[in-house]
């Protein structure tokens, strides 16, 4: 179920509804992908210290389990994964905000539809042409960083010392 459907003697055009569909399907894959990790991150940031709220956006919250890195037992994998969570942003901006278009391109022997994204708050930006393979490999990359996020271990809590009878 590639993106590209060669065009040949006697064969037929795209259907237009089935693309459509389709990528109305990977659509809502990634944007549920990035629920669940944002449910993680959340769930995370509840046995930590850190002090977010469900209503501050998403980039926030990541900020602010940044600062607190030296909470984790390994704080270079935390800045891995919220790096790769950072560069992800401004695509689920694009997705979640705009109206979805199938492009379809016609280079005189193949036609490959893609998936766009016009940026709704800069006109003058070109729209964001995502192939079906790349969406798909971002909502599984999604998927993996939730599953990260779930297996993150902090550092042990000083033990608190036992209390005295008097």
């Amino acid at each position: 179920m590639g993106c590209e459907i060669p065009i040949g003697k006697g064969s037929e055009a795209p259907d237009f509804i089935t693309l459509r569909h389709d990528a109305q399907l990977l659509r809502c894959d990634f944007l549920d992908a990035f629920a669940r990790l944002e449910s993680a991150v959340m769930q995370y940031i509840g046995r930590t210290d850190v002090k977010a709220s469900p209503g501050q956006p998403f980039s926030q919250k990541l900020t602010l389990l940044q600062k607190a890195r030296d909470r984790f037992r390994n704080p270079k994998r935390l800045d891995v994964r919220i790096a790769a969570i950072q560069q992800l942003l401004p695509v689920r901006a694009d997705i979640v905000h705009s109206v979805l278009e199938v492009a379809v391109i016609f280079d005189g022997r193949v036609t490959a539809s893609k998936l766009s994204f016009r940026n709704s708050s800069n006109a003058e930006r070109p729209a964001m042409l995502i192939d079906r393979d790349e969406l798909v490999a971002m909502t599984r990359r999604l998927h993996q960083l939730a599953h990260q996020f779930s297996q993150q271990r902090l550092k042990e809590a000083a033990p608190a010392a036992p209390a005295s009878a008097t």
